[in-house]
């Protein structure tokens, strides 16, 4: 027994040593009042004679979660992991399943913007099936859709989406998180090539963050408008919402963020008719310059592949195949990168003359598109193999290049 106490001790005067002894194995259940009395004679709390929860533990946890967030959003990510992979232990020890879940969804985090991918959608996995609350699960549902995205499965990432939609479809969604999870959608339907329900996507997400969004996840829903916007042409209006979300996130001093706006301002820039290519350029130099600062070395590979972009609209096809490489070497898991970029080289490789090596790049490039349901760039993967072909003169490979090409967009779903 704690303190000393033996049996007879603890339950004299008011109790018996057989009820002590039954209460131990479980054969009976103390009252409110005995459980008063047997905690104080412990010298400890009826709760934590209870819970087995030390007093002041929760508290202290969830002070520590808080901390771990700073630390996080302050880039400090190796420290935020410390601190939640402590606190997963704990919150499994106590079994405070609320906080485990946290814990893990905040830990899925810290994993994803290391990069490190694969165990981030372990735990966030685990985050959602745990006790979230409403809001907190559908940010850990967004946090899951983008990281399956990061490593190209844009199939699934657009399921976990929508499934967490149906169910909430009959109870009202907190602005922000419907706001969050349309800009995720918007994203993966662009990288599919379904600019019809990327629009659709854009539409409610611009509406739900209109409708009291923190600035955040704003900053994220002009981010993704402006490139749907550049898809279809609209230049003012992409660089509109590009500029609304770089000034939310100047204010949220979110560095990090705020270069990745810049490389998505050098791919409307490229994008425009004509191509505004030293706009571009000093938007990849800010982006570059302050990544390398941060140590992002995953998001330099976007910079890289919008450099080799911007070095083929100058003519300067070597200079693209060096970037490409760059790129690929920093995109990691990251496939659908790896396959922009491999295309990027296969189309520079084919102006320097070196047609073998571009249809070995261009067709890894179709095989990784192919791989992660992105079905537009799929296909101009073999439109480009094709015209190799042709300049080759070998028909019959250009005709199957074209046909693939066709397959891999499905009329009732694309923009062709």
């Amino acid at each position: 027994m704690r303190v000393g106490l033996n049996k007879t001790a603890l339950a004299r005067p008011r109790y018996t040593v057989s009820y002590v002894s039954q209460i131990e194995s479980g054969r009976r259940t103390p009252s409110p009042e005995a459980m008063e009395f047997f905690a104080e004679r412990l010298g400890v709390t009826p709760r934590f004679l209870t819970t087995g929860i030390p007093d002041g533990l929760e508290d202290q946890l969830k002070y520590r979660l808080e901390e771990a967030s700073r630390a996080n959003r302050g880039g400090d990510l190796v420290g935020a992991e410390g601190i939640l992979r402590d606190l997963v232990a704990q919150g499994e020890r106590y079994a405070l399943g609320r906080l485990h879940a946290r814990a893990l969804a905040a830990l899925g985090e810290a994993l994803a913007l290391q990069g490190r991918q694969r165990e981030a959608i372990d735990k966030l996995e685990e985050a959602v099936l745990g006790d979230l609350p409403e809001r907190e699960a559908g940010m850990a549902v967004s946090r899951l859709a983008r990281t399956y995205r990061a490593v190209g499965d844009l199939n699934y990432a657009g399921e976990v989406v929508e499934g967490f939609l149906r169910r909430g479809e009959n109870r009202p969604v907190d602005p922000g998180v419907m706001a969050e999870l349309q800009a995720v959608l918007i994203s993966i339907y662009f990288e599919r090539g379904d600019v019809m329900r990327a629009e659709r996507a854009a539409r409610r997400a611009l509406a739900a963050a209109d409708e009291g969004a923190p600035p955040e996840i704003r900053a994220n829903v002009y981010w993704d408008a402006s490139r749907v916007m550049a898809e279809n042409k609209q230049w003012d209006e992409a660089m509109e919402f590009a500029t609304r979300a770089r000034v939310l996130m100047e204010e949220l001093d979110d560095r990090r963020s705020v270069a990745r706006l810049h490389t998505n301002y050098a791919f409307i820039c490229l994008e425009a008719d004509p191509p505004r290519t030293e706009e571009a350029r000093e938007h990849l130099d800010v982006a570059e310059e302050w990544l390398t600062r941060a140590g992002a070395g995953r998001e330099l590979a976007y910079v890289y592949s919008e450099r080799s972009r911007l070095a083929l609209l100058d003519d300067r096809p070597e200079e693209a195949v060096r970037y490409a490489d760059l790129a690929v070497d920093r995109a990691g898991q990251d496939e659908l990168e790896v396959a922009r970029s491999l295309f990027l080289k296969g189309r520079a490789l084919s102006l320097l003359g070196l047609r073998s090596d571009a249809k070995l790049s261009l067709q890894r490039s179709a095989d990784l598109f192919e791989k992660h349901g992105a079905r537009q760039q799929q296909a101009s993967a073999w439109r480009e193999l094709g015209e190799l072909d042709l300049a080759q003169g070998d028909v019959e490979a250009a005709v199957e290049a074209l046909r693939s090409g066709l397959e891999a967009l499905d009329p009732r779903r694309s923009r062709a």
